[in-house]
């Protein structure tokens, strides 16, 4: 059994390559990116506007809006088993410069190749319904936390740190990582709410 669970664990230096597009255009459609991974699961698709929004890319304003609500929405219905997660067309035809984006995963490809030494299929019991259901739950915490965040400089980038660690950890299998990225979240929670009561109350 565990050999079968590691043979079907995605590396992370593969989540990176399938993320890097091969086209020629300048652009390409967030939706598409969605779409790659959606065969490969809910790890993998939730990585993807975890992982813009935790680049430079997510500087960009608005960036961070869109990702969150596609973090989300993606969670929500993991929350209710749909096997083909639904986006607004106006988010899934926003389009991602090419070339930032592959610029932006080559620069971390190398990297990533020495931390899979360390991401091995563990504490499998993070994979059954209610600690999956547990994640996304999170996750679409930390994704509706990133549109108010987003007007807070740098804070925004823990909830989506948050959700590409637990994303890494279901796509890899890795139950020890899963749960880092669950406990980052609390702490990004905490962080998070203390700042927008004292914006609030400012």
């Amino acid at each position: 059994m565990y050999s079968q669970t590691l043979a079907r664990s995605m590396t992370l230096y593969e989540l990176l390559g399938r993320m890097q597009s091969t086209h020629t255009e300048n652009k390409v459609a967030f939706g598409e990116l969605i779409e790659i991974m959606e065969k490969r699961g809910f790890g993998p698709m939730l990585a993807v506007p975890a992982f813009i929004a935790a680049t430079p890319i997510g500087a960009i304003p608005g960036i961070p809006t869109v990702t969150g609500v596609t973090i989300f929405l993606i969670s929500l219905q993991i929350l209710l088993a749909k096997k083909h997660p639904w986006l607004p067309g106006a988010i899934r035809d926003i389009g991602i410069d090419r070339e930032s984006l592959n610029n932006g995963i080559g620069s971390i490809k190398p990297a990533a190749m020495h931390v899979d030494r360390f991401l091995i299929p563990r504490w499998l019991f993070m994979r059954q319904y209610v600690f999956r259901a547990m994640i996304a739950l999170t996750c679409a915490m930390c994704g509706m936390m990133m549109v108010p965040l987003e007007l807070i400089p740098f804070l925004g980038l823990i909830p989506a740190f948050s959700v590409l660690i637990m994303a890494v950890g279901m796509t890899t299998d890795d139950g020890v990582v899963a749960l880092f990225g669950l406990s980052l979240a609390v702490v990004g929670f905490y962080m998070g709410g203390a700042q927008i009561f004292q914006t609030l109350q400012g």
